[in-house]
């Protein structure tokens, strides 16, 4: 049996600065790396299981999603640089990139989430390349098995959102400094950030904070090392002037016409006054107002939410996940890797210097820091590795050891059973989604479906197309209507009959939940009034979808004209809108 120590420092080979850190559960440490190198990458294939199944059972679009979803409807390039529909910020290099696979492969739901599902089958592989720097045996496998089964990795890779793209460049940009500190000689991945980082900062609004701490965690060994200091330094001042030109020449053409249009995420703002609520941003900055107050907000959110790995949750849920997270800082301290730890937590930092300034949210959502999940999971699975270390007899430990492995694959192998068996966030996505396709694929085979909305250009309940749940109205339709699918659909006038009808759909949500979609009834009566010129009205039928449930409550009202004459078809009245038929 091999007794060598486990936790002894191997020699470094002359051009490599660091070698991957280990801590030794048990003897016979060599054997037994090998069955973990296996396990390791069990894992990693759980990993991919679990987002490709999360992917493939097409979750019906949720409210969140459909606010951005919407903005790739009739839109063109140019929209995404000015302030997006709904409300939404996004970067623009991620909106173009989404915009872009919706024109070669149409509106769906899985062209939607395409690119987040790349980034998240990416991000697996990635992240055990950025521990197999740094980790090995026991707290290689810790890290990795805590990161393919943590919940929000998996579901933003199956989101309409940027936050799995977020998670993507953060792991690019941690992985090619963490290289250079390997090998300071090769000063190539110093100039790939240089390269990188305007890119990285046009797709992801925290890349600034991770490109930021790369910066303040190079800065000692730019200037300590041997060498000649010019060869790393010229590549390193280039990448600082990429990273400070990036985020001007965005902030000028995006990121700030967004931030000044939504006025709400950062603070109050009265004509919002319903949003003014956890969605958005204003409790996720830090309170100053009082001492004590900041520090207990410090410790709930890094108790929380922020580091809900593999899961956990507010109040107090992560805890042990934050501890296992201090005591691996401490393990690459007293291993001497506090070049490596600065590289890992360095992004905290600016994030949180943001947020004192109102301008990002730092914590308290999941969503919001899932960039920080490389250094949170890897840092958690070394701790863990420490902390069991420190359990007596042997057995003990080896049971732990592989107790908390298999809870970790057990929660993994629940997230697919749950996704077969429940293919929806909320029971009411589900509910909206399958009556779209119901309407829009079924209701039109005898009737020119048209909507309101989108085709006549009519709005009856202001503001309804700005805000709320409309949006997942659109997107359904788009989806699931053949003649809505690459704009608002041609009415054939001639072909409206009383055995074909003009069949309008006017969505709108009760305004006992959303007072600003009220409806105008001088604009709602005239144009009844001016549709029964021409027309009568053959049919009536009015659905509520999730009766009583805030924000997905959902009424359709289905008309059905038909000519009073046969000499009236293929007019459209006065007022109506929409293009008007041939002559």
């Amino acid at each position: 049996m091999d007794t060598k120590d486990p936790d002894k420092e191997p020699e470094s080979p002359p051009e490599v600065s660091f070698h991957p850190l280990n801590i030794g559960l048990w003897p016979g440490i060599n054997t037994r790396l090998i069955r973990i190198s296996t396990l390791v990458w069990a894992f990693v294939g759980l990993g991919v299981v679990i987002r490709s199944v999360r992917y493939l059972v097409k979750f019906p679009i949720w409210p969140d999603e459909a606010f951005l979803a919407a903005n790739f409807i009739d839109a063109g390039w140019r929209d995404m640089l000015g302030a997006l529909d709904y409300h939404q910020v996004a970067p623009l290099l991620f909106v173009w990139a989404e915009f872009l696979v919706v024109r070669l492969i149409g509106f769906t739901e899985y062209s939607l989430r395409l690119l987040p599902f790349i980034c998240g089958i990416g991000s697996v592989f990635l992240f055990l390349h950025l521990c197999r720097r740094i980790l090995k045996g026991s707290p290689l496998l810790l890290a990795t098995a805590i990161f393919a089964v943590s919940y929000y990795p998996i579901r933003h890779g199956a989101e309409i959102k940027p936050y799995a793209v977020d998670l993507f460049i953060s792991l690019i940009l941690t992985i090619m400094a963490v290289e250079w500190l390997r090998k300071p000689s090769r000063t190539g991945w110093l100039w790939g950030l240089a390269g990188i980082t305007p890119l990285a900062i046009g797709i992801s609004f925290p890349a600034v904070f991770v490109a930021g701490g790369v910066s303040l965690g190079l800065l000692f060994r730019i200037f300590s090392g041997g060498g000649k200091k010019s060869r790393r330094l010229t590549p390193y001042i280039i990448f600082n002037l990429a990273l400070i030109g990036a985020f001007i020449l965005f902030f000028t053409i995006s990121i700030g016409v967004q931030y000044k249009s939504e006025a709400w995420l950062h603070g109050p703002d009265p004509k919002t006054e319903t949003f003014n609520d956890a969605s958005a941003w204003v409790k996720a900055f830090p309170p100053f107002d009082n001492p004590i107050h900041l520090a207990l907000w410090l410790i709930d959110l890094h108790t929380g939410n922020m580091f809900a790995y593999p899961n956990g949750g507010m109040n107090g849920a992560s805890t042990m996940t934050f501890i296992c997270f201090i005591t691996g800082a401490l393990v690459l301290l007293r291993r001497k890797r506090g070049k490596v730890l600065i590289i890992l937590i360095a992004p905290f930092l600016p994030a949180f210097i943001a947020a004192a300034l109102h301008k990002y949210p730092y914590g308290y959502n999941t969503r919001f820091t899932l960039y920080l999940a490389p250094a949170i999971c890897l840092l958690a699975g070394l701790g863990a590795a420490r902390l069991m270390a420190f359990i007596r007899p042997d057995r003990t430990r080896r049971i732990v050891f592989a107790a908390f492995l298999l809870i970790l694959a057990v929660s993994g192998a629940g997230i697919i059973i749950k996704d077969l068996l429940q293919p929806y966030k909320k029971v009411e996505d589900m509910n909206s989604r399958d009556y779209g396709r119901r309407l829009w694929r079924e209701e039109g085979r005898n009737a020119e479906l048209v909507c309101v909305y989108r085709d006549l250009g009519l709005e009856f309940f202001p503001r309804l197309f700005q805000w709320g749940h409309s949006a997942r109205y659109l997107c359904n339709q788009v989806i699931y209507s053949p003649e809505h699918r690459y704009g608002p659909r041609t009415i054939r006038w001639d072909k409206i009959s009383r055995d074909h009808p003009l069949r309008c759909v006017i969505f709108s949500v009760p305004d006992c939940y959303e007072p600003y979609a009220s409806r105008d009834d001088d604009a709602w009566n005239k144009w009844l009034n001016n549709m029964e010129k021409r027309y009568e009205i053959s049919g009536y039928q009015k659905d509520e979808l999730n009766p009583g449930i805030e924000s997905h409550d959902e009424i359709y009202e289905i008309y059905d004209f038909v000519p009073k004459t046969a000499g009236s078809a293929g007019e459209d009245p006065a007022g109506m809108g929409g293009p008007l038929p041939p002559d």
